[in-house]
Order: C-alpha cells, then structure tokens, then sequence
C-alpha cells in the first residue's frame, strides 16, 4: 500500500503556485490605462455622432407628423413607410456604433491578456512555478506568491501602449 503513494509522487513535480491579480493588471497597466484613455475619445466621438444623428431623425419625424394633415393618406402612407425604414436602419447604425465601444474594450483587453502570457511564462520558470492562479479565486495566500507587481513592471516594459482602431 505504502508503495502506491511513492509512484505517485514519482510522476508529478514539486507544485509551485503563483497567484496574479488580472483585474489588477487590466487596470493599472501602461497599456490598458493608454487604451482607456483612446477609448474614451472614441466613446465621446460616437455620442456626438449618435447626439447628433438622434435630433436628425427627431426633425424628421415631427415633419413627417406636420405633414400628415396637408399629404394625401397613400402620398403620408408611402412617405411614413420611408421613414420606418430609415429609422429601422438609424437604430441598426445607432446599436452597431454603440457595441464597437464594447468591441474595443475586448480587443484592448485581449492585447494585454495576450502579452502577459510569455512575461508568466518566464516568471514561472525562474521562480519553478507550476501552477499560477488567478487572485480573484483564492480566498487567501501568502504575500509572496502574488507576482502580479513583477508581471506589471514587465508588462509595462515590454507593452507601454496599445493602439486602439475604431475602423
């Protein structure tokens, strides 16, 4: 029975943890606080736009209600139907526009998630990590087996900036 337990040990290294605090890297990294800001820009642009394009679509549809007492019903119908189909198509644009924040926000985050891989790479062999583990699932461990600082002076090294394309 006693040999079991040796064959067991025989097969797997020494486990070595190291924990990393991702939500920490995706927010105080050079890169993700630059992508931040560019984002940022990019959302204000696109509210202008939207802000923008909603009093359009505002304007036409009190015309189109100011127009309904003066038009022939089948000369309103077709002109209302026109206008039903340029709103479907503004609120289609409006949600598209809208989800390209969303959109830009993963692509950053990804950049960074991406570039950390190599640096936990190197870190864990190093320091004979084995296993590394995200903080936000650990419910306590030692001060010196958090990387997370050591991951940010690399990251921050090796990726100070993102640059951020809306298309």
């Amino acid at each position: 029975i006693s040999i079991i337990p040796s064959l067991l040990m025989a097969e797997y290294p020494n486990t070595s943890i190291g924990v990393i605090d991702i939500n920490r890297i995706l927010s105080d990294a050079d890169a993700a606080v630059n992508a931040t800001k560019q984002i940022e820009k990019i959302a204000i642009d696109i509210e202008n736009e939207i802000k923008l394009s909603d009093e359009q679509i505002i304007k036409e549809q009190n015309s189109l209600i100011e127009s309904q007492s003066i038009m022939a019903p089948e000369a309103f119908e077709a002109k209302r139907n026109e206008y039903e189909i340029k709103l479907q198509k503004y609120n289609n644009e409006r949600q598209s526009k809208l989800m390209k924040i969303d959109e830009l926000i993963a692509v950053s985050r990804n950049d960074v998630l991406n570039a950390i891989k190599p640096i936990l790479e190197e870190i864990s062999n190093e320091k004979g990590i084995t296993i590394i583990l995200e903080k936000a699932s650990i419910m306590l461990n030692a001060e010196k087996m958090d990387i997370t600082a050591e991951v940010l002076r690399k990251l921050n090294k090796s990726l100070p900036t993102i640059k951020v394309y809306r298309d």
